[in-house]
Order: structure tokens, then C-alpha cells, then sequence
């Protein structure tokens, strides 16, 4: 079931409060990428995850990243229909493995060059469109742009006809 469209821009305006927030409280801007290698670094011994800026393991990016899925959970066992397991991907289960392996193993790549896309480009979606846009960065400008059109372009491929 989807939620209505008032509950879209609640959220939207939620994320919007959270990002001045943080910048406000830590002087930088929020985004989600780089949070995982505060994770790695509690969780590894990787010398890359112990250096630079992932030397300080209790950092706010950390809380952000384990936060999300907390939200969702409340959210959907407070105000939603309840939690339910599923490996369920919507629309893009007509395009998917139908097994639960190779479908994990194909998200599983997908989440890889998600990661790496969002290194290389220096921010994710979020680090580029919901902050690094609200600041008018024009590197986020234009990786908005990219992000979006190559998304629409994807989305058309796969669902043609």
C-alpha cells in the first residue's frame, strides 16, 4: 500500500530540518556514503578504515547510518501496516532472479557499484542532491542531473514496451 502524498512531503520536509540541523550542529553537511566506512572501521581491520577522515570511529555519520533503518522500523511498526520480512523489490521483481540467491547475489552488485558510484562521484544521492543542491554546489547541481536522467533512462530500458 502506498502512503498518501501528504506523508511524501512530511518526510520531505523532515529531511529538509535534518539537514540544516546537522549542519547547523556539526558544520558539515550530511550524506550517507561515507558513513559506512565509519561502519567498516568498528567492524574491520582494513588500514584504509583507520586513517584520514575514518579515524574517529564514534562519529555523527556512524549514528546517521544506523538510525535509518530504526526509523523505518518504528515507522512501519508504530505507524504503518507492521513489519514483514520480504525480499519483495516491487516493480522490479518482473526483471529480477526469481531465486532468493541469485536475486541477493544481483543486489548485492547492484549495492557494490551504488557504493562505488557514490565514492568516485566524492557524495551519494543524498550528500549530492539533498544537501549539496539546497547549497546550490554546482557539482551537486549537475550530479543531480546525472543521477536522475540515468535513472529515468534505466527505469525506461527495463520496462519498455
Amino acid at each position: 500500500m502506498n502512503a498518501p502524498l501528504y506523508m511524501a512531503a512530511v518526510g520531505g520536509a523532515l529531511l529538509g530540518l535534518f539537514v540544516i540541523l546537522h549542519f547547523w550542529v556539526t558544520g558539515r553537511a550530511v550524506g550517507c556514503s561515507s558513513a559506512y566506512g565509519n561502519f567498516c572501521a568498528y567492524t574491520c581491520n582494513i588500514p584504509f578504515f583507520h586513517r584520514g577522515e575514518y579515524t574517529t570511529r564514534n562519529h555523527p555519520r556512524l549514528w546517521l547510518l544506523l538510525g535509518l533503518p530504526l526509523g523505518g522500523f518504528l515507522y512501519v511498526t508504530l505507524l504503518g501496516n507492521g513489519f514483514h520480512f520480504s525480499f519483495s523489490m516491487g516493480i522490479y521483481d518482473a526483471i529480477l532472479p526469481s531465486t532468493t540467491p541469485a536475486k541477493g547475489l544481483w543486489l548485492l552488485l547492484a549495492g557494490f557499484l551504488l557504493g562505488f558510484g557514490a565514492r568516485l562521484a566524492g557524495a551519494c544521492t543524498t550528500g549530492h542532491v539533498l544537501v549539496g543542491a539546497a547549497l546550490l554546489n554546482p557539482v551537486s547541481l549537475v550530479a543531480g542531473v546525472v543521477f536522475f536522467a540515468s535513472a529515468f533512462i534505466t527505469t525506461r530500458l527495463l520496462f519498455w514496451g
